[in-house]
């Protein structure tokens, strides 16, 4: 089965069915991805300066290789199939494997491929809060670290593009152990609480999914946001600096915690209780449905300015947030903007009803002004919600 059939939606609906919030498991679930798509996506990744970064590992039997060179995707290496051919001569047959993590936002049409695919599981079992972790893989008859990973509080989907791998699999409480084999086409799935240990086998391709699963993971989501906040306070600025040991006690003879430790955690609860972080925190949300929880996504791509005679289409659905009297936020591809007025939302539904139109009469039915249709517009071409009919204006 082809991820891009009409019917994805039914055959994640029989999956959930039969294996959701059960026992591990691997079924025949093809994705409609092409290892050499995701091989480009790699190999992006790692070109400088991403070949120092901790989201591009390439691994032998000995162990994780800090400065892995010529090891990894180069300028000779235009194909996945090269990149094999020259890895196993230079590295005399021995096994390898090169992973990359969070590599989909550099290629927005492979992102949106993984979106669409991933969409349909979340209309099955509810949309993810938190984001989600996509990892690539290649590699040649390796295995994973020597321990089993940690217990991890995430499910995981894990796609065979091409190749074999197998994993084991240890799930919490039960002192059974799985070991699952899959091939080109199919899928491995585990619960969230389950150990496991990969071993890839013969020229092995993969794209992985883990979506947190436990209250615990949005700690440090929230933790995350609340400290960026808290960067943008002038309260926050300066350095704690030294104190004399033992303080000096207050007026009532206690003795307090250290004052700028204990103005920061004032500050820490301030924001927290805030309403601009209630509001971050729904924008968010909507953003992230937007991206079903692809995170980070494409950045927008340059601006072209559309001029009133340009055909247009909606090339994306546009997420709604009520955000105020007569506020929204709009979502899109993982991206927001702020919009106000009813003219707003009748520009909405003309694009939800997928009909082309032109800048000059979409101006005219809805009744938004030039100056405010036309900064809407070339922003939501921006972030691919809109697409120009018949190559007008395309990129």
């Amino acid at each position: 089965m082809d991820a891009t059939e009409p019917d994805l939606s039914a055959r994640w609906k029989r999956f959930t069915e039969a294996h959701w919030g059960r026992e591990p498991a691997a079924v025949p679930f093809p994705p409609g991805l092409r290892p050499e798509q995701v091989y480009r996506a790699v190999a992006a990744a790692c070109a400088p300066p991403g070949d120092t970064t901790p989201s591009v590992r390439f691994a032998t039997p000995q162990g994780r290789l800090r400065t892995p060179g010529t090891l990894l995707p180069g300028p000779d290496d235009p194909t996945l199939d090269a990149y094999r051919g020259r890895l196993n001569h230079q590295l005399d047959g021995h096994s390898w494997l090169l992973s990359v993590h969070q590599p989909l936002w550099r290629d927005f049409a492979l992102w949106a491929r993984v979106r669409d695919l991933v969409s349909g599981l979340w209309q099955a079992v509810g949309r993810p809060a938190l984001p989600v972790t996509a990892e690539l893989a290649v590699g040649e008859h390796c295995t994973g670290p020597d321990a089993p990973a940690p217990r991890p509080g995430s499910f995981v989907l894990t796609w065979v593009l091409d190749g074999t791998m197998t994993v084991r699999l240890w799930p919490e409480h039960t002192g059974t152990e799985f070991q699952l084999a899959a091939g080109s086409g199919d899928l491995l799935y585990w619960p969230a609480g389950c150990r496991h240990l990969d071993h890839y086998a013969d020229r092995c391709t993969t794209l992985r999914i883990t979506v947190p699963a436990r209250r615990p993971a949005a700690l440090t989501h929230v933790r995350e946001l609340i400290a960026d906040r808290m960067q943008q306070d002038p309260a926050y600025a300066g350095t704690p600096g030294t104190l004399p040991f033992p303080p000096p006690a207050g007026p009532d003879g206690q003795i307090g915690a250290a004052e700028p430790v204990a103005d920061t955690a004032r500050l820490f609860a301030r924001t927290a209780a805030g309403p601009e972080l209630a509001r971050e925190l729904r924008t968010a949300w909507v953003a992230r449905r937007s991206a079903a929880g692809l995170e980070p996504v494409p950045p927008p791509r340059p601006a072209v300015p559309p001029a009133p005679g340009t055909r247009l289409r909606a090339s994306a659905e546009i997420f709604r947030l009520p955000d105020g009297r007569g506020r929204a936020v709009w979502a899109a591809n993982g991206h927001t903007l702020g919009v106000d007025g009813p003219a707003a939302e009748r520009v909405r539904a003309r694009l939800r009803s997928g009909a082309p139109f032109t800048v000059r009469d979409l101006g005219r039915s809805t009744g938004m002004r030039d100056d405010v249709l036309l900064p809407l517009l070339s922003h939501l071409h921006r972030i691919r919600a809109v697409e120009p009919v018949n190559g007008d204006g395309a990129e």
